[in-house]
């Protein structure tokens, strides 16, 4: 039996049906916003400058308290630095799965191999380092990155980047299992999710299953005109709303972040 969410009038019309990209340009191309209960996958070329719209995605920060940007690949504080630079809000929940992995499990490989190499063997270092010094396979970032996800309350906002992390680490059956309970929290929870995911770290049957999964399918694309580079983002699937597929190239400026240049229906 599904469980049923009351949500507050008071919340209800100060969060209204649809949520702001972050970038009022897109807001306006795609009639509004997105629907409050999307999760959204976006696939990313390098150099497309994607990284920055997820955290831009996050700074209409509704409530700081229920907003959340998870990184995989950079420290906390280049985070803050590029907030701090587009003045984002810098009192969401944070979490760096990278820095996470790097001084829980890196650091102990990088020990134990020194170890090895010095003529012990793994139990000597078990014993004398009290496990201190090997690797903890223990740890489960895909269940723990969920379980962050599911804790979430009424009309969060979340960015994970990316999921190349977990696509290296899982069998991959893992990962599209945990996104369909995302998408299910995200819709009954009327969030907004936006997950990033480098398209070369998959192949395209694995694309093919989380674009189906996904409300909204983004791309973010990049190509070499001359001796300059045109970035891109093109939405291929939104749910319910053909209408609103487009192609939107964006440029990057200090003062708006991401901001699109031209729009183009896709028809």
């Amino acid at each position: 039996m599904s469980r049923e969410i009351s949500f507050d009038p008071e919340d209800e019309e100060f969060f209204g049906t649809v949520g702001s990209f972050g970038v009022p340009k897109f807001d306006d191309a795609m009639r509004g916003g997105i629907p409050r209960g999307f999760m959204m996958i976006g696939f990313t070329d390098t150099g497309s400058g994607a990284e920055l719209f997820g955290k831009q995605f996050t700074s209409p920060a509704e409530e700081s308290d229920n907003t959340m940007y998870v990184s995989t690949n950079e420290s906390k504080a280049e985070i803050a630095r590029i907030f701090n630079k587009y003045q984002w809000p810098t009192d969401i929940k944070v979490r760096t799965l990278g820095e996470e992995y790097n001084s829980k499990v890196l650091e102990k490989e990088l020990l134990a191999s020194r170890y090895r190499l010095e003529g012990f063997k793994l139990p000597d270092i078990q014993r004398l380092a009290q496990t201190r010094f090997v690797e903890d396979n223990t740890q489960d970032f895909l269940t723990e990155m969920t379980n962050e996800v599911m804790s979430m309350g009424p009309y969060f906002r979340g960015v994970i980047d990316s999921l190349d992390f977990f696509i290296q680490r899982d069998d991959h059956t893992r990962v599209i299992s945990m996104l369909r309970m995302m998408q299910a929290h995200t819709q009954m929870y009327r969030g907004l999710l936006l997950l990033m995911i480098s398209i070369d770290s998959i192949d395209a049957a694995t694309k093919q299953e989380m674009a189906a999964i996904a409300d909204m399918v983004l791309e973010f694309k990049v190509r070499g005109i001359g001796s300059e580079f045109e970035t891109s983002m093109i939405v291929s699937k939104f749910r319910n709303a053909p209408e609103n597929l487009a192609v939107m190239v964006y440029r990057v400026t200090p003062e708006e972040g991401v901001t699109p240049e031209t729009v183009e229906r896709i028809v």
